[in-house]
């Protein structure tokens, strides 16, 4: 049961009073004088229910009786909305099978007018029935007001909404500072005792852990003092695979979908081995030792003073987890409450501005007793708020009499809820769907919604438009909050532990989350139900669904990333229980391994979201187009779907189609007639249809937004086409991708075609693909572009010539991939028109990839001073084996990232002038350039240049002078295939180096008793592969290696008989040694190795395996202290 239904049923009220007014209900209605009768009895039973719910609402706190009476009305008022939902799909399938009915089919229902006749009279009278039986409920439900004594009375006045802004919430630190500060003094002290230290941070629900977590998460200092970082939500329910996945892709900034864990923690291993890092452990419950004591296993191997901040709200966890002492998080003081509150109560507005305001303001905030959620989420409610009266009755609400026995919910995020506008209490009631800690991104939540019937049209705004409104009010109220990473390049979301309490209290039974090993206790008017996806999903623990015939949501979920086909679901569920579901919305079926779907998906005519995105569907059933309702259609990376249904003009409410990722041959046709449709992911062209998926269909589809993909483009046949499609009236489009494909020899044509595809100019995005014109249309550069910030060029092999492209004013991003036809680059790339505008003076991102021709770069334009590239960060030219001569630094004086690949550019240069030498910016050089001889004369002074990678510059002999003093940021440098490179600079390499990889340096590795390693301190991880190397018999000579390593990899000695005991015996912190292609390696030293290994690596040593055998082999003794071992592959 639940306090605030009255709130809630409010909203429900509105819903279905909107519902009866619809067009669709009322051309229903229109001459059927039963079911107009009955509705307009139902409206005024509703109507005399709603004038007491303010009272009810109110009394239900401390009554017993008005909680039930409110109950069994949102339940009567839920099935008074699935009825008229009924009417509606009835007058929507009438109206489409009469719009798109053939002449046959016409004349066959004139032929059977009497069946036809008895088949709506059927109809009529089964809703005539239904109606009369939920007002005969309602009858009884409204008379039960007056025994319970509830008076119709002046509404209460909900906050208003408040203007969302595009700004992330900063973190001012009320109360804070010196948490953070302690916190951060143990983060940055790397002489503790400890080699990896845990810091707990204790604290009740609500009071800012997370928020100091992050705090210090992103603080400068530390972010410069750790080499990786990661953070992890654990949450409730632990999954130790889960958790190590997630750490293994933040640190390596890719997915991992490895689900052993003993691979999983090598491999994390090998990642953190001799690393410094931070990781986050957020909202962790689980206190057992055995959990973590198997979770922390890879941590060892990162480098002294790694850190671990574990945030939890048990003391037992920090007992068990901790290293450092407890650092227990307590309420703030009420000024720094006031503070908090005040921020978002006031924004903009000034404090002082209505002293009145501020007294009643300290009142409440005493009540909030030093929760920072809590002063939060009132002060969002009050930001829109300037009414006293209102302040006062916040104050004096009874809501804060509540007591623990009532509910657990805080009384100050009771009321956040209770004054919330009425629209957004059914929003956010729906989010009782999610579980703790689950992420989600806005736009799969708004699509949620528009499933659920809670948004609608208004004010020339979308139910989209809307829906973000919504979202970003409750975003800015503090019921959504932001989480870390992204999904599908969103930034993704989630509630708090004692919002989503607080959604779950509200939605009560009618949402029903199955969680752990739960079972699934589900009643007949549950409405909402989810559960988080495994391996394999049987029947069985579903089959207590089939007595939720109201069912609206049929939502799994999973905290991994997507994987086609990646989870299991019982056919018994698709094709018996799914189709028995006949109310529900929202279907999700993603990431199953499901090949079809049954001709009865048909009895879902209610369905507004289907989600079938990585699965394995071949083909939709035709039956799908009888969805008339179907408003999304997810069906991204179905690697296997190669068509869509042939009467897909059917689901005339559709209104987003994600086909992304998928094999479409051609579009079904009559695509046109789809004119609500706001996402289309990608249109094909195919040469061997009827025309039918002609271009022209995009004509009418003025409402477009976000991404189109329009390929197969050279099957246009009629240039004329690609104008009728009006490209340039789609307003909405963000981003656009045209492309080609094959041969089409017809250059005219192509070029053409381009002409009239010219876009809106609000388009952000352009990429063309295969264009085979011989030059670009001139509105691709035209200064009325301003708001493209990214252009890409990808293998347009005709084009000879790059069009002006500086002339586009906020070009960020250009990526010039595949133009073999392009041979000299000079001023027709900058373009003047004779304004004193600096060209690409936006430019931020600029790749120059397979340019096969490419001979010449003239750097035309710029300045003295900003070059003529001002903010150019990051250049990349790969695959561009003509290129030669230099690259004059100057030219990029803001240039974070440089990458040299494949071309055979000669020298880097830099001009004399003293001030122009530094290369402030520069922070990561790749260069894999074989005629690469020099780099600036005076060497390269990059203070801030932390990796440098140099691969296969045959005749590099020297590297940059003056290393150690000119790149004291240098962190991490690669060698390979040098041959010509004979030793490192005078003064040796920068102190704060921690990885160095040599590979395939002839003369280098032979002058290895000159590297001078011992001299860096800083140095923790040595890769050394002697390919090509002479014969090496014995290996490391003392001396060579420096104590601090903890990693150590040496590969390809193909004569090294024997290790050199005195060379490792010195390394007492080494961790982590891998022997790679050694087969002529005999044993291991006599000496043994060191005590602090935990994991080595044997691969391709033959003599060595089998003398390393456990148990048996003659070196066994001398490892068996070592924690993992690995040989070819395999743990023994």
């Amino acid at each position: 049961m639940e306090i605030v239904a009255g709130a809630f049923a409010e909203a429900l009220l509105e819903e279905v009073f909107e519902k009866m007014l619809s067009k669709e209900v009322l051309d229903f209605i229109q001459g059927r004088k039963l079911t107009e009768g009955l509705l307009k009895k139902l409206k005024i039973t509703l109507l005399s229910v709603n004038a007491v719910l303010d009272d009810a609402e109110e009394k239900q706190i401390s009554n017993q009786d008005v909680k039930q009476w409110l109950e069994e009305l949102k339940e009567a008022v839920y099935d008074a909305e699935d009825l008229l939902n009924e009417i509606k799909t009835e007058a929507l399938r009438c109206k489409v099978e009469a719009e798109s009915g053939s002449s046959t089919s016409k004349m066959f229902r004139k032929l059977n007018k009497k069946l036809f006749s008895t088949w709506f009279y059927a109809i009529d009278k089964a809703i005539d029935s239904k109606i009369e039986e939920i007002i005969e409920r309602l009858d009884f439900i409204e008379k039960k007001k007056d025994v319970l004594n509830l008076k119709a009375g002046a509404r209460r006045r909900a906050s208003q909404t408040i203007p969302s802004t595009s700004l992330v919430e900063d973190f001012t630190p009320y109360g804070r500072n010196e948490d953070k500060e302690t916190i951060i003094k143990l983060l940055l002290d790397d002489m503790t005792e400890n080699k990896i230290s845990v810091v707990p941070i204790v604290g009740m629900g609500g009071i800012g852990k997370t928020t100091l977590a992050q705090l210090v998460y992103n603080n400068v200092r530390v972010k410069q003092h750790f080499e990786l970082q990661a953070w992890v939500c654990v949450s409730e329910e632990f999954d130790i695979v889960r958790v190590t996945q997630t750490i293994y892709g933040s640190i390596t900034s890719g997915a991992c979908d490895l689900m052993d864990l003993n691979m999983l923690q090598v491999k994390l291993k090998e990642a953190l081995t001799g690393k410094k890092f931070l990781l986050v452990l957020d909202d962790v419950w689980n206190d057992e030792y055995f959990n973590w004591d198997v979770l922390r296993r890879p941590f060892e191997s990162g480098d002294h003073g790694s850190k671990i901040i574990v945030t939890t709200r048990n003391a037992s966890v920090a007992s068990v987890m901790g290293t450092l002492p407890t650092h227990h998080l307590r309420q703030i003081s009420e000024e720094d409450c006031w503070l908090l509150f005040a921020r978002h109560a006031f924004k903009s507005r000034r404090v002082g501005g209505n002293p009145n305001l501020e007294v009643i303001g300290r009142q409440i905030i005493r009540k909030c007793k030093g929760l920072p959620l809590a002063a939060k989420s009132l002060g969002g409610l009050l930001s829109s708020e300037s009414n006293i009266e209102e302040w006062e009755n916040i104050l004096k609400n009874d809501i804060w009499q509540l007591s623990d026995k009532d509910s657990n919910i805080l009384p100050a995020l009771w009321l956040s809820y209770h004054y919330l506008p009425r629209h957004l209490k059914r929003c956010f009631a729906y989010c009782s769907i999610f579980p703790k800690d689950y992420v989600f991104t806005k736009s799969n939540l708004v699509f949620l919604w528009m499933a659920e019937g809670l948004l609608q049209s208004k004010n020339k705004k979308t139910m989209e438009e809307v829906g973000e409104d919504y979202f970003d009010d409750l975003l800015s109220r503090s019921f959504f909050q932001h989480s870390q990473g992204e999904f599908d390049h969103q930034p993704v979301f989630t509630m708090h532990d004692l919002i989503n309490d607080l959604a779950k209290f509200v939605c009560g039974d009618f949402c029903v989350r199955l969680e752990d090993n739960d079972s699934l206790d589900i009643q007949c008017k549950t409405r909402h139900f989810s559960y988080m996806k495994t391996y394999g999903d049987g029947f069985e623990k579903f089959e207590a669904l089939y007595e939720a015939k109201n069912l609206r949501t049929f939502l799994p979920l999973s905290l991994r990333c997507p994987i086609v086909a990646q989870f299991y679901m019982s056919d018994k569920i698709l094709h018996d229980l799914i189709p028995t579901l006949q109310c529900l919305r929202v279907l999700n079926l993603s990431g199953y391994n499901i090949r079809n779907l049954p001709n009865s998906i048909s009895n879902l005519k209610h369905l507004r979201h289907l989600d079938l995105s990585y699965t394995l569907i071949g083909k939709l059933p035709d039956t799908t187009c009888t969805l008339y309702n179907l408003q999304t259609l997810l069906l991204s990376y179905c690697r296997g779907l190669v068509e869509l249904p042939t009467n897909l003009e059917r689901l005339i409410n559709l209104r987003h189609l994600d086909i992304r990722g998928t094999k479409l041959e051609k579009m079904p046709p009559k695509m046109g007639k789809l004119q609500d449709l706001q996402t289309l992911s990608d249109f094909v062209l195919d040469q061997n249809t009827a025309g039918y998926d002609d271009i022209v269909e995009l004509k009418e589809l003025q409402c477009l937004r976000g991404t189109l993909c329009i390929s197969g483009l050279h099957n246009i046949v009629h240039v004329r086409d690609a104008l009728e499609a009006n490209m340039k009236e789609k307003k909405y489009l963000n981003q656009l991708v045209l492309k080609w494909g094959g041969d089409t020899e017809d250059s005219k044509k192509d070029r053409e075609v381009l002409d009239n595809l010219q876009p809106h100019t609000n388009l952000k995005e352009l990429t063309i693909v295969s264009y085979e014109g011989t030059r670009f249309p001139g509105w691709l550069v035209d200064r009325s572009y301003s708001n493209l910030v990214c252009l890409r060029l990808l293998n347009c092999k005709n084009c000879y010539f790059l069009p002006p492209l500086g002339m586009l004013p906020s070009l960020r991003e250009l990526e010039i991939i595949g133009l073999n036809g392009v041979v000299s680059i000079g001023a027709e790339f900058f373009g003047d028109d004779g304004s004193e505008i600096q060209q690409f003076r936006s430019l931020q991102v600029l790749i120059f990839e397979n340019m096969r021709d490419w001979q010449e770069w003239s750097y035309v334009g710029g300045n003295e001073e900003g070059g003529a590239f001002p903010d150019l960060c990051e250049l990349r030219l790969r695959n561009c084996p003509k290129l030669r001569g230099r690259l004059p630094l100057d030219y990029f004086p803001k240039l974070k990232r440089l990458v040299l690949c494949r071309t055979n550019i000669e020298c880097l240069t830099l001009s004399q002038e003293s001030e122009r030498r530094k290369l402030l910016c520069l922070e990561y050089l790749y260069i894999y350039c074989p005629s690469f001889v020099c780099f600036p004369h005076g060497g390269l002074h990059a203070p801030n240049l932390t990796n440098i990678n140099i691969c296969r510059c045959k005749k590099l002999r020297s590297l940059p002078e003056h290393m150690h003093t000119l790149l004291p940021s240098l962190q991490s440098m690669d060698i390979t295939e040098c041959p010509e490179l004979e030793s490192f600079p005078d003064g040796g390499l920068p102190s704060k180096l921690k990885s160095l990889r040599i590979e395939s340096c002839r003369k280098l590795i032979a002058n290895r008793m000159q590297w001078a390693l011992g001299r860096l301190t800083s140095l923790r991880d040595l890769r050394v592969d002697f390919n090509e190397c002479g014969e090496v018999d014995s290996f490391p000579e003392e001396g060579l290696l420096p104590t601090t390593l903890s990693s150590l990899s040496i590969s390809t000695l193909l004569s090294l008989k024997t290790m050199d005991g005195n060379g490792l015996t010195n390394l007492i912190c080494l961790e982590y040694l891998a022997i790679r292609r050694c087969p002529e390696l005999q044993s291991l030293p006599e000496e043994g190795l060191p005590t602090s290994l935990s994991l080595l690596e044997i691969f391709y040593c033959p003599l060595l395996k089998q003398r390393c055998q456990r148990e048996k082999g003659e070196d066994w003794p001398k490892i068996a202290h070592i924690r993992h071992i690995m040989i070819d592959g395999e743990q023994i």
